[in-house]
């Protein structure tokens, strides 16, 4: 049964009214009418609002779709902050110590247009290319295989959080966000050990959610809580919150997993939590003067992904040469490289298509943004169009039938995007391969776990 009848008109509906917000915001963008900053701030506050209310009632599976999700991470990372500064609502002076510098530039108004420019290009994808789908239903036949892909999955989680424990209690970055980064840029060995840490424990916990049925234990859930817990005092956020953003997504294929009410309830507290968080990712510790349970505050905070946008228009501003795509080859060729003598492999600090490794040496960890990386690659129109193919992305995945084996490949795949809000393209091919090659690993071993059950029944029964 689909979760709402496929109502064309609604569609229709939902086309007409992004493309008139995209009107004026690509008319805003090339000054067809005067938009200074309080109004642009406002405009775009209002574009993410409206946005996310047309995606709600025209989507089949409203807020529930990997599609409607996707795009509020999307908006909350690149749109926060203007939102919370439209209406007032940063009372941090931390903050404003922070975004001095940047947030009222120029080249800031322009990356806020190129927001925009990119919800509308997401946004039309989506609910042009959105179908109804039925929610899963009992697989006949594999309710067995379910249940130990999901020990399976739970047993990978509570080995990496135990892992995570280990490095950041040893290690001592569990002292202070600033201790945090400290230590990995320091100890290369033990920034990629917790980078790939961070990775499993995002397709372990989408193989908990996928197969989690009721009546099953919710102590990896909790294991996940302990992990959440600790990551979030240590100061990160992004690592707790995307795992956690598609585990929903999973959870949304099989149908509603709580009330809205419930949801935003659980919103405003993580929020209020993240302000708290927010006092050691400024500060490095909880010892500051920003400790504040303003929501806004923290939607600001979250919203810095703006940043990496307005640098990269100002490195457009120096001179820095389009890329035309090659941000998105070198991952490709860099591992063919590896196979294939003849390919050159440049070191990675002197590959100037890696933008981890660009914005890193130019002004250091402040993340990335797909955005940011749509735009250098192909300027302005590569922004809406980027967008447009991601929009048709999320909403393929969306319109694919649901099954155990599906949603968990879907869901490994939505890993690394979900990151990749907030950082470069450069690892999502091999954090996808290395993800793939998992699951079909597990697959196999739980396959293998049945033939081999009822290799020992035969002969039981034989006798």
């Amino acid at each position: 049964m689909f979760i709402r009848a496929d109502n064309n008109l609604v569609k229709i509906f939902g086309i007409w009214a992004i493309l008139l917000i995209g009107a004026w915001s690509f008319a805003a963008y090339f000054n067809v009418f005067d938009a200074p900053r309080e109004k642009l701030e406002l405009l775009t506050a209002l574009n993410w609002i409206v946005l996310s209310f047309i995606l709600s009632i025209s989507l089949p599976k409203g807020i529930w779709s990997i599609s409607f999700i996707f795009f509020t991470a999307l908006c909350v990372f690149h749109t926060g902050l203007v939102l919370a500064n439209s209406v007032g609502g940063i009372t941090d002076e931390d903050l404003h110590y922070v975004i001095r510098n940047w947030f009222y530039t120029r080249q800031t108004n322009n990356a806020i247009h190129l927001v925009n420019i990119a919800l509308i290009g997401y946004a039309l994808a989506v609910i042009a290319f959105s179908k109804p789908v039925a929610f899963r239903e009992t697989e006949a036949g594999t309710e067995k295989f379910q249940k130990r892909l999901f020990h399976i999955g739970g047993a990978l989680l509570t080995f990496f959080v135990f892992i995570f424990l280990a490095i950041i209690f040893s290690t001592g970055m569990y002292q202070s966000y600033f201790a945090y980064l400290t230590i990995m840029s320091e100890l290369p060995l033990i920034s990629m050990l917790i980078f790939y840490t961070y990775l499993f424990i995002g397709i372990a916990l989408v193989l908990v959610s996928v197969t989690y049925q009721s009546g099953y234990s919710i102590l990896y859930f909790l294991v996940f809580g302990v992990f959440a817990v600790i990551a979030f005092k240590t100061g990160l956020r992004g690592e707790v919150m995307f795992p956690t953003a598609v585990a929903g997504c999973m959870l949304g294929k099989k149908g509603v997993p709580i009330k809205t009410h419930t949801l935003v309830v659980l919103m405003v507290l993580f929020l209020i939590a993240t302000g708290i968080v927010k006092n050691a990712r400024v500060s490095g510790d909880y010892g500051g003067q920003g400790m504040s349970v303003n929501p806004l505050n923290a939607v600001a905070e979250m919203g810095g992904s703006l940043r990496p946008l307005q640098e990269v228009i100002l490195w457009r501003e120096s001179g820095f040469e389009l890329l035309n795509g090659t941000s998105y080859w070198a991952p490709f060729e860099r591992q063919l490289a590896l196979f294939i003598p003849q390919l050159e492999r440049v070191d990675a600090l002197e590959d100037d298509r890696l933008l981890n490794v660009v914005v890193q040496q130019r002004v250091g960890p402040i993340g990335f943004s797909p955005i940011a990386e749509a735009y250098i690659n192909f300027g302005e129109a590569g922004v809406f169009f980027v967008f447009f193919a991601t929009g048709g992305l999320m909403a393929f995945l969306d319109s694919r039938k649901s099954t155990v084996k599906s949603d968990i490949i879907q869901g490994v795949l939505l890993v690394p995007l979900f990151v990749m809000v907030r950082n470069a393209f450069t690892q999502v091919p091999v954090q996808i391969v290395i993800g793939w090659l998992v699951v079909a690993l597990l697959f196999y071993i739980a396959y293998r776990k049945k033939d081999t059950q009822n290799h020992f029944a035969e002969k039981f029964e034989s006798r």
